[in-house]
């Protein structure tokens, strides 16, 4: 289970010129110090709505005003600020670097008219690049199960793949479970799958469906 839990990478979440994170707690800190130390105003939040300060806090986001290009030009000039520069002039030099679970962090930005195929109404959530313009799309990693915008919902965020193997499960699973039939899928102008939306009932069955299928689940919900 380390194992498993230590291949995780962040959510990066760009909406209206803001960007939130989530992700592990651990990561979560390390990116607060590194963008702080980058002169960046953060947001953090926790677990629980506990404080910085408070006994057990983990954080569960953070926040920044920034808009996707900025944000991870911060993060660079955070790890740029971070680095050790060697004491021996001759020694190796190398260029600053985020760590590899930012570096592989998967990113999607809001768009409020991205065309909907099913039940709810435009404006969803489309993958865009991450760090230095890569792209974290390898299926088999963890399916993201988030409410983000609005408690009778939640989104489903994951490779390619797996969002199409999602919303086969959820199709099999609306044929005698309700709400499964206002799935929704958000599409980019290349007609290619950016998430997929389903009403909040959605949310036990399929966590009970995808587990008992062995599906890597990270549900992120307001609790």
């Amino acid at each position: 289970m380390s194992g498993e839990r230590s291949a995780r990478v962040p959510y990066v979440l760009h909406f209206e010129s803001r960007t939130v994170v989530l992700g592990e707690p651990a990561h979560l800190e390390e990116l607060d110090a590194l963008l702080r130390g980058a002169g960046v105003a953060t947001r953090p939040t926790y677990w629980h709505g506990m404080q910085r300060d408070d006994p057990g806090a983990a954080l569960n986001s953070v926040g920044t005003d920034l808009t996707a290009e900025h944000f991870w030009d911060r993060v660079d000039a955070g790890a740029f600020a971070a680095a050790r520069w060697p004491v021996d002039l001759d020694g190796p030099l190398y260029l600053p670097a985020p760590p590899w679970w930012l570096q592989r962090a998967r990113a999607w930005e809001y768009d409020p008219v991205a065309p909907a195929l099913g039940a709810a109404e435009p404006g969803g959530w489309l993958r865009v690049p991450g760090w230095a313009g890569t792209e974290n799309n390898d299926a088999g990693g963890p399916v993201g199960l988030l409410q983000l915008t609005d408690p009778a919902s939640f989104w489903v965020l994951a490779s390619d793949a797996d969002l199409t193997e999602v919303a086969a499960t959820a199709k099999e699973l609306s044929r005698f479970r309700q709400g499964f039939d206002r799935l929704t899928a958000y599409f980019d102008p290349d007609d290619r799958i950016g998430c997929l939306r389903l009403p909040l009932i959605c949310r036990e069955p399929l966590e009970d469906e995808l587990l008992a299928r062995g599906t890597d689940i990270e549900p992120r919900f307001w609790e």
